[in-house]
C-alpha cells in the first residue's frame, strides 16, 4: 500500500512541474519581459513538437522529475546546438545509464553507457545532495540515510591478527567489490577464512517503507505534499485552514524548490540576459468571483491592462484594451484628445474587469 502512495506522490509532483507554462524571459534591469516566440530550447527542448516519436516538452520534464524523485538525479544529453553554440535539442537519459564522479579538481566527469561524455554536453540536475557529493540521492534514500553514514553495516572477520595496513587493504578491497547500489544483490565471495557478520538489519529490512511502516501522512510529509492530495482527509494539518491555503503552501514550500532547479539548469543553456521561468499563476487561480475581484484591484492600481486580464481568462483582446491608463469602468477604446469635451462612456456589468 505504501508503494501506491509513493507512486501517487511522484505522479503529482511530476505532473505539477511538467504542466506549468515554461517561458523564456529577458531581464531589463528590474523588468522581466517574456520572449515571443520563445527559443526552441524552451518551447520544444526534446523535439516532440516536430516529431511525435520524440518526447514532448511536458513528457520530457515529467520524466526528469520522476528521475529526480526516485534516483536523486536527472540527466539530459545535448544533441544539437544553434549557430551560436547554445543547445537547442536535448535527450532525457535514464539515470542508471549515467555515471558521474569528481576529478582531482572537484569537477564532474560523466560517462554514459561506460563511454566518456564531455561535461558541457550533459545537463545534470541534482535533487537532495550531501556537500561535496557528485550526485544526489532520492527522497526516500535521504529519509532513511541510505549510504555511508555514521553506522557500519557489518564486519569482515578473519582468523588471526591483521596489522593496520593489511586491514586497510582488506577493507578497501571488500568495499570496492561489494559496496554501493551497483553491487546490490550480487553474490559475494570471501577467501582465506574470512566471514561477513552484519551488525545492522538486512537491506530488505532496512527499506524505509518497511521498517517504519510508513503511513500516508508520513509519506506526504516526506514528499512535501498536502495530505488531502494523497487522499488523507481525516486528520488535521498545518498546511492551512482550507484547500486553497494548502495549495499555496504546496507551491511555496514544495514546488518552488524543484522549479528553481529546472530554471537554473535551463537558464545556463541560454544567452544572457535571457533566462527560463515557470509561470506558476495557473496554480494560484481561485474561483471566478475571487479572480474578478483581484483583476479589478489590478486595473485600479494600473498593474494590468484590460487585454492582459482577458488573456488570463482566454478571451480575445478588444480595441483599446492595451491602454494601462484607461478608466476602470470603460469598455470602449480611449478617446483621443481633440480639445473637445469627452462624450459619456458606456459601461456594462463586466466593464470594470473585462
Amino acid at each position: 500500500m505504501q508503494l501506491l502512495v509513493v507512486a501517487s506522490a511522484v505522479r503529482i509532483l511530476s505532473d505539477a512541474v511538467a504542466g506549468l507554462p515554461f517561458d523564456a524571459v529577458r531581464m531589463q534591469g528590474e523588468i522581466r519581459r517574456t520572449l515571443e516566440p520563445p527559443p526552441g530550447i524552451i518551447s520544444d527542448p526534446f523535439g516532440g513538437a516536430a516529431n511525435t516519436s520524440l518526447p514532448s516538452r511536458r513528457l520530457g520534464l515529467s520524466q526528469m522529475m520522476v528521475s529526480l524523485l526516485l534516483r536523486g538525479n536527472a540527466y539530459c544529453l545535448v544533441l544539437s546546438r544553434d549557430s551560436r553554440g547554445y543547445p537547442n535539442r536535448l535527450m532525457v537519459l535514464h539515470p542508471d545509464r549515467v555515471k558521474c564522479t569528481l576529478d582531482g579538481n572537484g569537477q564532474r566527469v560523466y560517462e554514459v553507457n561506460r563511454k566518456p561524455v564531455d561535461a558541457d554536453d550533459i545537463v545534470h540536475i541534482l535533487g537532495l545532495a550531501y556537500p561535496e557529493a557528485a550526485t544526489g540521492i532520492s527522497v526516500i534514500q535521504y529519509a532513511r540515510f541510505f549510504g555511508n553514514g555514521a553506522h557500519m553495516s557489518g564486519i569482515v572477520e578473519v582468523p588471526g591478527d591483521l596489522d593496520r595496513e593489511r586491514a586497510r587493504q582488506l577493507k578497501e578491497s571488500f568495499t570496492a567489490s561489494h559496496g554501493g547500489l551497483s553491487h546490490a544483490h550480487t553474490v559475494g565471495v570471501l577467501s582465506g577464512g574470512a566471514s561477513w557478520r552484519p551488525i545492522s538489519v538486512t537491506p530488505e529490512d532496512a527499506q524505509f517503507l518497511g521498517t517504519r511502516a510508513a503511513q500516508t501522512i508520513d509519506l506526504a510529509m516526506l514528499f512535501g505534499i498536502p495530505p488531502h492530495m494523497l487522499g488523507q482527509t481525516d486528520k488535521t494539518t498545518s498546511w492551512g485552514t482550507g484547500i486553497e491555503q494548502q495549495g499555496l503552501g504546496f507551491l511555496a514550500y514544495t514546488l518552488n524548490p524543484w522549479l528553481g532547479r529546472f530554471e537554473d539548469a535551463w537558464s545556463s543553456l541560454m544567452p544572457k540576459p535571457q533566462c527560463a521561468r515557470f509561470n506558476a499563476d495557473a496554480l494560484l487561480r481561485t474561483d471566478t468571483a475571487g479572480r474578478y475581484l483581484v483583476y479589478g484591484a489590478a486595473r485600479s492600481a494600473g498593474i494590468l491592462t484590460q487585454n492582459e486580464i482577458r488573456a488570463l481568462e482566454n478571451f480575445a483582446p478588444v480595441e483599446g484594451g492595451d491602454n494601462i491608463a484607461a478608466p476602470l469602468n470603460s469598455n470602449v477604446a480611449p478617446i483621443k484628445d481633440t480639445g473637445a469635451s469627452p462624450s459619456p462612456m458606456k459601461a456594462d456589468a463586466m466593464g470594470a474587469v473585462l
